[in-house]
């Protein structure tokens, strides 16, 4: 069930221990609320699962910093793809020898605030970057540890985002990386680990466990023929959420034993290393729901209309990615879905629409609809500011207790 951790014991909807009523008491629509519970939830979930392997929140698909507590309470530590995004996992208390800085095409700014941090490892992609960090660093006169991202020659064969295996902005070549590397004089620069990230939202266990295998491959490689210690090695991640109930649920026992095995085995030749994942979606998906309201219905030559009052410009994702996520009306979400819908906003644009042909209930005005698997690429990935309809609110409820993070 799509919404199962949305439910109440008789079905209806709630989020923690507050029923629709209480959560939309004094509150206008749209809004985003996230769930405290959902949250530490799928932390365990990893916890469990992997232990000896760090798991690093991946700030970019929800950065916001009161989500990022939670989860840093937990024992998460943070990767980031900004200077901005450095400075939320900052705010959020991160220790900054639990802060990665992955990204393509990082600023003389961004990196000299990477430094003056003292974050446990810039990632860097091009020999020019790396070279860029070793300036900033003598500068500073002072060491900084980072690692390399890796584009490696086999990748995934299906998945929405594939970030190895073909030419890419991202990363060394990895049938480039020993020739460019040797005999690289760095002063201030220690080469400590390496990473790749294969791909985002992998629901294939066999693509995930063949990653993990070519990443200890790669490393293995890259310490022969460089002579490199490595510290760290990072699988990136790209755990995927199911967003309809036709796709099941990533199988994450099979994945975990897989990657214990790896580890053991190869753990000889690194003592000591430090096993990475970084994980956003599978984290910060499910605890989600952006929640709108409708204000009109109608038929148009065979099809049923549900208007409301938040779409495109307060989740863009579904409009310009053509991603369908779950709509339910959440007043009526125990009751049959007995008519096939489009559920569009308030946008004067074709493309705002947020439910696509869509089985609910007998829509009418004033029912609340929630859209769910909004936790990750929701409110961060959105256009607020078109038609000047104004930003929806972020809402997060532990327990009993609610309160406005955004």
């Amino acid at each position: 069930m799509i919404d199962k951790y949305f439910r109440s014991a008789n079905g209806k909807f709630r989020v923690g221990e507050l029923n629709l009523g209480q959560l939309l008491k004094g509150r206008e629509t749209p809004f985003y609320v996230y769930s405290a519970e959902v949250i530490c939830a799928k932390y365990e979930q990893l916890r469990q699962r992997f232990p000896g392997f760090d798991i690093f929140y991946s700030l970019k698909p929800n950065p916001n910093v009161a989500l990022a507590q939670i989860l840093r309470s937990e024992g998460a530590r943070a990767e980031v793809s900004s200077g901005g995004e450095l400075k939320k996992a900052l705010d959020a208390g991160f220790h900054p020898q639990n802060i990665i800085f992955v990204a393509p095409a990082k600023t003389e700014r961004e990196i000299e605030l990477a430094v003056d941090e003292g974050i446990y490892a810039i990632i860097v992609d091009s020999l020019y970057e790396l070279e860029l960090v070793d300036k900033i660093a003598s500068s500073r006169e002072t060491r900084v540890n980072v690692g390399l991202r890796i584009n490696t020659l086999e990748g995934p064969k299906d998945a929405p985002e594939i970030m190895v295996g073909v030419p890419s902005k991202f990363g060394f070549d990895e049938e480039k990386i020993i020739d460019e590397l040797s005999g690289l004089k760095l002063k201030h620069v220690v080469i400590n680990g390496i990473q790749i990230y294969a791909g985002s939202q992998i629901l294939d266990e066999d693509a995930i466990k063949s990653h993990n295998e070519n990443v200890f491959r790669v490393a293995l490689n890259i310490k022969n023929s460089l002579g490199i210690e490595l510290r760290s090695i990072d699988f990136g991640g790209g755990f995927g959420v199911p967003y309809s109930e036709s796709t099941r649920e990533l199988d994450l026992g099979s994945i975990a034993r897989h990657a214990i095995k790896l580890r053991d085995e190869y753990d000889k030749h690194w003592p000591g290393c430090r096993y990475i994942f970084e994980v956003g979606r599978f984290l910060i998906a499910e605890c989600g729901v952006f929640v709108t309201r409708v204000l009109r219905t109608k038929e148009s030559r065979g099809e049923c209309f549900v208007t409301c009052d938040g779409g495109m410009n307060n989740f863009t994702r579904m409009a310009f990615m053509r991603v369908k996520h779950p709509v339910r009306i959440l007043n009526k979400i125990e009751k049959d879905k007995t008519r096939n819908c489009i559920v569009a906003g308030p946008c004067c644009a074709p493309i705002d629409i947020i439910g696509d042909h869509v089985d609910i209930p007998e829509p009418e005005i004033g029912d609340v609809v929630g859209v769910f698997n909004a936790g990750a690429y929701g409110y961060s990935m959105s256009i607020h500011d078109f038609i000047s309809f104004g930003r929806p609110k972020e809402i997060l409820v532990d327990g009993s207790e609610i309160r406005e993070i955004g």
